[in-house]
Parts: structure tokens; C-alpha cells; sequence
């Protein structure tokens, strides 16, 4: 049986590494989701820990817990969204399929903590062929997996912001908790290349938070609350002094353009006038011919921050067209029916679950975040990073920024859980009384 349990954790550690060295290929396109070369082993690592039982024998966190609610709360939306029209039964449901997925590697963290795998040895791989993929592609050499082109850094990821996810990760694991300098300052380099600029948003407050000495934290609590809606503003800004129509610009000046026109602000009677002015979708098929192309029609047309423009069009007519019933406000109009991407996570969670799933989403959040749970400050430094970069990017259905987040949490339970059965096995003495 142990020979057995170590092939296995061996199986599933190499399901890992390939899980995050691979580059995405499509084997079959289901609309605008598609099953991956990934996809059959991930199912094969859930098999095994199947026959392992370790769906049962693995302590489920709050966290996970919390997930799993917020998943049936999706389910209940595709199918009641279905019913109505709303949705594509099979789309959707995929949707949801993919967000179930994510949980295996929770598992998996905790068969590479219980082995003792050095994990680290394989993120500075990984940040090595980063290092020599990303140039190459850069240069029109390597292909790129993408429709962002070679102007932005993207990997083996399926675009910038995923990439900037990732170097987030490993900007957290390598540089904050092995103190590896060299790989943070990689990762943070990468973050830049990529353009994602609410990732680098999240870097930046991450490294304010630990380069502050804890007296001087409080001063620092209002402007940290204050930052994620300075950020979500200039997103929306509609202004700018670079025109982002041009197609010749080269990978450079897209990266200076792009930050650049990430502090042009729209103003508040524009956006409310944007919202004013779009109008509502009953099905997701309406929404796709109708606010989504406009968007990027609209983004195109005029100069400044597209994807602030983009927002301001789409998140209008999405939300609008959630609020328009009570049953979609509570439960959402349906898991896809913002098509792939909206751009803004907890604008996609409302929108497709409601209240009731954003309200689950944000426990999960706080549940990954706090302290109490006995998670390492560095991995609450990556929630803290990618809770931003939600703002403003569809960052937690993101496929390898998923795989590492479970991961890593399920790596932080198992040692949680550890180190509470060890206290429960010391001995217990008790003191003798002097003078008896």
C-alpha cells in the first residue's frame, strides 16, 4: 500500500509539473471554451485521488468549503438561466465544470506537502524558460498562443494578464517566502513586460505592505482602500493623450502607451451617462451581437485608456441587464452569459450568480485573506494581489493562476493540519506542587 501511495504522489507530482510548463493547445473547441492537451490529465490525477480516497480523508479548509458553495450557487444559476433563455445549457455548464476543476490541484498541494517535494526547484525552472520564452517570443521567433501578439510578454500562459498572475505567484513564493531575490526580481520584471497593469497595481501595494514597519501600517490603511477605486477610475477613463489605433507600434511603446494612458480618468457624468444610455439583454446571445461588439467597435474609435472604454460600454449593459429582474439580481442571469470575458471579475460574479454567489465569492476571499486561517503572510500577500487585479480582469478563472492558488493553499493546509495534530500529541504534564 505504500509503494502503491508513492507511485501515486509521484503521478501526481508530475501532473503537476507538467500542468505548469505546458502551453495551451486546444484539442476541442466547445464556443469560446475548448477542451485542453491538460484537460483528460487533470481528469486522470482526479481518478487517482479517487481510488486514493482522498476526496474523504483530505480536511476540506473553509475555504474550499466556502468554493464549493459558491460553485452549487453557479449551478443553480445555469440552470434556472437555462430555463429562461438566458444561456446555452451545455456553454454554461461548462463554465462551472472549469471552475470545478481548480480543486484538484488543492488536493495536490497536499500530496506535495505530505512528499516534501521541492517545489521551489521547479518554480525556478519554470522562471528560467520564462526568461528564455518570453524574449523569444518578443522577438517574432516563438509563436504566440494569443491575440495580444508579441507587444506584450505572455509565455505559456494564454495571455499578459495571466502571465502577470503568474509572475505575481511567483514573485510571492520565490521572492517573498524562499527569499530568493534574483527570481522576485524576475517575476516582478515579468509582471511589467506582460502590461498587466492591475497586476503590477497589486505587486506595487504588496510591496508597500511589507516594506512598511507595522507602526507606520495604519497611516498607510486609508490609501490602500483608496487605491483598488483610483484604479477601477482610471480604467475608465475615456481621455488620453496616445491614440491606441495604430496597429505599427512596437512592444516598447505599447507598454509605454499602456501605462500611460492608465491615469487618463473619465469623468463621473460619463460613465453615468454610459450606463444611462445602454441598453439591457435578455439572453447572452443578445448581449454577445450587441454590447460586446459595440465595445470594441466603440474602443477603437476613439483615443485614450480601450480598455477603460470597453469596461465602461460592456459593464454598463451587463449590469443593467442583471438589475432589470428580481431573480436575476439574487441568483444572476447565468454562468457565460458575459461571453468569456468581462474584464472584471466581481462585475462577472454579480452579473452570473447574483448577489447570493457574490456575496459566497467574497467570503471565500476573506477566508483565503485573513490571518486566522494560519496561512503564511506570503500567500496572503498573492490573495491580496490577485483581489485587485479582479477589479479589473476576469483573474479567477484564469487557468494556471487557479492551478498555483489552490495549490499553494492546499500546500499551507496540510501544514496547518500538521502542525495541529502535533500539539495534540505532546504530552501533557502535569506541575507538582512544591513542598509535597
Amino acid at each position: 500500500m505504500n509503494s502503491q501511495r508513492r507511485i501515486s504522489d509521484r503521478f501526481l507530482y508530475g501532473v503537476l509539473v507538467f500542468c505548469i510548463f505546458s502551453f495551451k493547445v486546444i484539442v476541442l473547441g466547445v464556443g469560446e471554451s475548448g477542451v485542453r492537451v491538460d484537460d483528460p490529465i487533470i481528469f486522470f490525477a482526479y481518478l487517482v485521488l479517487v481510488y486514493r480516497g482522498d476526496l474523504f480523508s483530505v480536511k476540506r479548509s473553509r475555504a474550499f468549503n466556502l468554493y464549493l458553495c459558491f460553485i452549487l450557487a453557479s449551478f443553480v444559476s445555469t440552470a434556472w438561466s437555462a430555463w429562461h433563455g438566458r444561456v446555452e445549457w451545455v456553454y454554461s455548464t461548462l463554465f462551472v465544470v472549469r471552475m470545478s476543476q481548480y480543486l484538484v490541484f488543492y488536493y495536490i498541494g497536499n500530496s506535495v506537502a505530505r512528499m516534501g517535494a521541492d517545489l521551489a526547484r521547479v518554480l525556478k525552472l519554470y522562471v528560467l524558460v520564462l526568461c528564455l520564452a518570453v524574449p523569444l517570443q518578443m522577438l517574432r521567433i516563438l509563436p504566440v498562443p494569443n491575440d495580444f501578439g508579441a507587444t506584450r510578454a505572455s509565455g505559456n500562459t494564454n495571455g499578459p494578464y495571466e502571465l502577470g498572475a503568474v509572475a505575481a505567484f511567483l514573485l510571492c513564493y520565490l521572492g517573498y517566502r524562499n527569499k530568493e531575490r534574483f527570481s522576485g526580481i524576475i517575476a516582478f520584471a515579468l509582471i511589467i513586460l506582460s502590461g498587466a497593469r492591475s497586476v503590477l497595481a497589486g505587486a506595487a501595494i504588496s510591496l508597500v505592505r511589507i516594506m512598511t514597519p507595522r507602526s507606520k501600517r495604519l497611516m498607510l490603511k486609508s490609501a490602500l482602500i483608496a487605491l483598488p477605486f483610483f484604479l477601477f477610475g482610471a480604467f475608465l477613463g475615456a481621455t488620453g493623450t496616445f491614440s491606441i489605433s495604430g496597429s505599427n507600434l512596437d512592444s516598447n511603446s505599447v507598454l509605454l502607451q499602456r501605462f500611460s494612458t492608465a491615469t487618463s480618468m473619465g469623468s463621473l457624468a460619463d460613465t453615468s451617462a454610459a450606463y444611462e444610455a445602454s441598453p439591457g439583454y435578455q439572453s447572452s446571445a443578445e448581449y454577445f451581437e450587441g454590447a460586446f461588439v459595440n465595445a470594441i467597435a466603440l474602443a477603437r474609435l476613439n483615443e485614450g485608456d480601450a480598455s477603460g472604454l470597453m469596461r465602461v460600454f460592456r459593464w454598463s449593459a451587463l449590469l443593467k441587464s442583471t438589475l432589470e429582474n428580481v431573480d436575476t439580481t439574487l441568483i444572476g442571469l447565468g454562468p457565460s452569459f458575459g461571453t468569456s470575458a468581462v474584464d472584471g471579475y466581481f462585475v462577472r460574479v454579480f452579473v452570473e450568480t447574483g448577489v447570493i454567489g457574490l456575496g459566497l465569492f467574497l467570503w471565500f476571499l476573506w477566508s483565503l485573506f485573513s490571518s486566522n486561517q494560519g496561512s503564511p503572510w506570503q500567500f496572503r500577500e498573492f490573495v491580496l494581489i490577485l483581489m485587485v487585479t479582479a477589479i479589473s480582469i476576469d483573474i479567477f478563472v484564469s487557468y494556471k493562476t487557479m492551478l498555483l492558488l489552490w495549490l499553494w493553499h492546499g500546500m499551507n493546509e496540510y501544514q496547518v493540519e500538521k502542525r495541529t495534530n502535533t500539539k495534540r500529541q505532546e504530552p501533557v504534564i502535569n506541575s507538582i506542587p512544591l513542598g509535597l
